[in-house]
């Protein structure tokens, strides 16, 4: 073989091997907020879906598959595995008020919790940084789930950062409790908790003491109409209620939707609507659910 062919050789490899890595690599300068929004957008497309161990969606998915399915379609090629991706990006150092939307949450695995075995997108902490939603495949399905419940909090690991930082110059500021009236009389430094629906392509700020307010496309707040409570849907779709007296029940040992329904008078499927669960929901010990 020439030295010249062999030049030729190497350099149609070195081609190749950018070529690959370049089809894996989302387009340069993209904001990453806004890719982070099209991702969770594209997770609560598929809420309700079924959970299948190696299965890597449309129709099902396992958690890891999941997490692979909706990166990509951002250009980002992820590990396959759980234990992989834990290892992926770039670690998130401090609490969960350093955590940005669409990082990686790792969890530990059923049998093992201090090694990774499961794996969610972080949406949004509380706003005071106490506890944050994912969205992830678990053994019931797609699902959305809070750091705090006891099965999860037992088992988180950290997070991995998949996408660029999100510039400085628009962070969030610094959390700290407040209401809603204290927020509309100008104290900027209120948090922000934002849920994109994946329907509507709306935000929501979500705040402590319950209350609620749009965010329109400039950022501005505006309150809602009246007096209404913020339901989120199993679909990842939303709606408000009249504002009532909300009961919450506290779920123990042998429940079901069925007997806390008789309970309290109600249906299954109503529990189901008023706490956005899908029909293959699993409830666990300590978890709270609405009732009225």
């Amino acid at each position: 073989m020439s030295r010249f062919f062999c030049i030729l050789l190497w350099a149609g490899l070195l081609c190749g091997a950018f070529a690959s890595v370049s089809a894996q690599t989302p387009e340069s300068g993209a904001d990453p907020r806004k890719t982070a929004d099209r991702i969770i957008k594209e997770a609560g497309r598929h809420l309700g879906k079924p959970y299948s161990y190696g299965a890597n969606g449309p129709q099902s998915f396992d958690c890891s598959g999941f997490t692979c399915f909706v990166f990509k379609k951002e250009g980002y090629t992820l590990p396959r595995t759980s234990a992989d991706q834990a290892e992926a990006g770039r670690a998130v150092r401090g609490g969960y008020d350093k955590l940005q939307k669409g990082d990686l949450v790792i969890f530990g695995g059923r049998a093992n919790k201090k090694h990774p075995g499961h794996v969610g997108i972080f949406i949004a902490a509380d706003s005071l940084a106490k506890s944050f939603t994912f969205i992830h495949a678990s053994s019931s399905g797609v699902t959305i789930s809070r750091v705090e419940e006891p099965y999860w909090a037992a088992r988180y690991l950290g997070a991995r950062r998949i996408l660029p930082d999100f510039p400085k110059e628009t962070e969030e500021t610094e959390r700290e409790r407040f209401s809603l009236s204290d927020f509309f009389r100008g104290r900027d430094s209120a948090a922000r908790d934002s849920v994109l629906n994946a329907v509507r392509e709306r935000h929501i700020v979500l705040f402590p003491d319950g209350s609620w307010a749009f965010v329109g496309e400039d950022g501005s707040f505006a309150a809602p109409p009246g007096d209404r409570d913020f339901v989120l849907n199993a679909d990842a779709t939303w709606r408000t209620d009249e504002a009532s007296s909300a009961e919450f029940y506290t779920v123990r040992s042998g429940d079901t939707l069925a007997k806390i329904a008789a309970q309290y008078e109600t249906t299954v499927d109503s529990l189901r609507e008023m706490n956005g669960m899908s029909r293959r929901a699993v409830l666990k010990i300590g978890q709270r659910i609405r009732v009225r």
